[in-house]
């Protein structure tokens, strides 16, 4: 009796490692550490929390247009040298950026980390993960995803720890010194195509020829977008150029883009300051900082789970459900004095949160297939610099009213309106999976 030795692990999986590693850094040292940082940096410098906020506020616009530049350098030279490029300057910015007394020099620095970051993270790494899978899409970007928000239940915690026994400077210097590691391991590992190891994504074993088209819901290959069906005239190497002028004429351009804006604005405005948000309702810091990496891991679990629901569920009727849960979410945390309320917050706002960035890359790939997602996630992804919004409206609730509830109710309206935008998204015409 003959035995058949295991077959090997899927190439396309060591991608979704780095692309996880690289969206844990990318997001938190340039978004979750700033719960760590926020009152250390108004304490010595005597800035104000809007002052200090108003760099994640520069930041994220330089951060966000810098994508389109990104996804289109993607489409030119991969994924590989942005990632290397992008590692190395994030992780000399991050280094600089709290060793600084100057206000400008600290919004300078913070740009730049915000560039690097949008380098390696975000719609490169994530590109990385798409050119790998069309049937596991959702569950290996979920994967990759949720580094984004396991970044939250690690980096401030440790940061913090470290900033209280050696001071922010060298705190900076050692988690900066942990970007810079990406470069080598993305060197070493990331390949920009699974046809250029001789492989097929998912990998399949057998690949259905060019010349033959889909059939209309991806029979052909038993490939199919859940509740999206395929048009009939895709053909698998006639992939739709997306350019902005035709983008803008489709309804999925003017209901995705700015659900996810909506929505994003809730996430970053409560997520950046969610530890602050704690000590303000009575908790100690060190409590503060564990419920806001609690919220932040059930955060890493949403991305998983919802990104591979996405496979077998509508991914619309997904995001729609996410956003809902959200605002539910916010709701209980207006409850300030009900422990179970702050509970209830922590599982239902971390959960959904977590799957709003991880559900937004597989929705624009489900709806316009594996070759076009750099091209039009380039443009889908401008909507997100609407999400520095959310810093100024908590910072300014702060300052102005002494507690950040009223930024709370005005993020769980959003989440309701994005809810009821996303129910009725249908994949554009002549968009196909390939």
């Amino acid at each position: 009796m003959t035995q058949t030795s295991p077959r090997p692990i899927f190439y396309g999986w060591y991608i979704v490692a780095i692309a996880f590693l690289a969206n844990f850094m990318a997001v938190g040292t340039g978004f979750y550490a700033f719960n760590a940082f926020l009152e250390p940096l108004c304490e010595a410098h005597g800035w104000t929390r809007t002052q200090v906020n108003m760099a994640l506020m520069l930041g994220t616009p330089f951060g966000l247009l810098g994508q389109f530049f990104f996804g289109t350098l993607v489409m030119r030279i991969g994924v590989k040298k942005l990632m290397i490029t992008g590692s190395l300057i994030s992780g000399i910015a991050f280094m600089l950026v709290f060793q600084v007394s100057s206000l400008w020099l600290f919004y300078l620095l913070y740009i730049l980390l915000y560039v690097g970051n949008g380098a390696y993270g975000g719609i490169v790494a994530n590109s990385a993960v798409s050119n790998w899978f069309i049937r596991k899409r959702g569950k290996a970007l979920g994967i990759a995803t949720a580094g984004m928000s396991l970044s939250g239940a690690v980096l401030p915690l440790a940061a913090m720890m470290l900033i209280s026994r050696l001071g922010m400077g060298t705190t900076a210097i050692l988690i900066g010194a942990m970007v810079l590691v990406l470069a080598p391991l993305v060197r070493l590992v990331i390949v920009n195509w699974p046809e250029d190891k001789g492989l097929q994504p998912d990998g399949e074993i057998q690949s259905q020829p060019e010349s033959e088209p889909k059939l209309s819901g991806g029979l052909a290959m038993g490939i199919t977008t859940p509740g999206i069906p395929l048009e009939p005239s895709c053909v698998l190497d006639d992939v739709p150029r997306w350019t902005l002028g035709r983008l803008v004429r489709t309804s999925v351009f003017w209901k995705v883009g700015p659900a996810y804006a909506m929505a994003m604005i809730g996430v970053v405005g409560v997520m950046s300051q969610l530890k602050p948000r704690f000590v303000e309702v009575g908790f100690s810091d060190t409590t503060a900082m564990l419920l806001m990496a609690a919220t932040a891991l059930a955060g890493t679990l949403g991305k998983y789970v919802w990104g591979a629901l996405c496979d077998v569920i509508a991914a619309p009727k997904m995001a729609s459900t996410i956003m809902a849960i959200n605002g539910i979410g916010l709701l209980a945390a207006l409850f300030v004095h009900s422990p179970a309320a702050i509970g209830l917050f922590v599982c239902l706002f971390g959960f959904a949160m977590g799957g709003v960035m991880s559900t937004y890359p597989i929705l624009v790939a489900d709806l316009f297939g594996r070759k076009a997602f750099p091209s039009v996630f380039r443009f889908m992804g401008g909507f997100l610099v609407f999400q520095m919004l959310g810093f100024g409206i908590a910072g300014a609730s702060f300052d102005r009213f002494g507690s950040y509830t009223p930024a709370y109710i005005l993020f769980m309206g959003l989440d309701v309106i994005a809810a009821l935008m996303l129910l009725s998204v249908k994949r554009p015409p002549a968009a196909c999976d390939d």
